[in-house]
């Protein structure tokens, strides 16, 4: 086991809900919803999407002071928008899915691998209702 494999576990602990013992708190969800796929035979028929989902460890905040007013991607970070700091996720994610925040679905606005390369420890998503 690598030193960021031991993190991962680290983090994953330490992110766990306070019922675990951990210092994550609320209900974190990531959502990827992904288009439905017409029937060839019935194409007038409506496709429902559909969604995949995990639940998280994780913890949430505001975001940084310093971040606002920042552009990420094609938006500018508002000081209304969060931080969701959560332990890697085994399902893919990026910008564009959403987070559920104790039922609340937000936006992801950006993804940031922690650390960038090698065994993701965790992610900082940013987030905007």
């Amino acid at each position: 086991m690598s030193l960021y494999d031991d993190m991962e576990t680290m983090v994953g602990e330490m992110l766990a809900p306070e019922s675990e013992g951990g210092l994550g708190q609320g209900a974190v969800q990531l959502i990827r919803v992904t288009p439905g796929v017409p029937d060839s035979a019935k194409p007038w028929l409506p496709v429902q999407p559909t969604e995949q989902t995990e639940l998280l460890k994780g913890a949430v905040k505001g975001v940084s002071s310093k971040l606002v007013g920042t552009e990420v991607g094609s938006a500018v970070i508002l000081a209304s928008d969060r931080e969701a700091i959560c332990a890697a996720p085994n399902m893919r994610y990026q910008a564009g899915d959403i987070l559920s925040v104790d039922g609340v679905r937000v936006n992801i606005l950006s993804v940031q691998r922690i650390p960038e390369a090698g065994t993701t420890v965790a992610v900082k998503f940013i987030v905007r209702s």
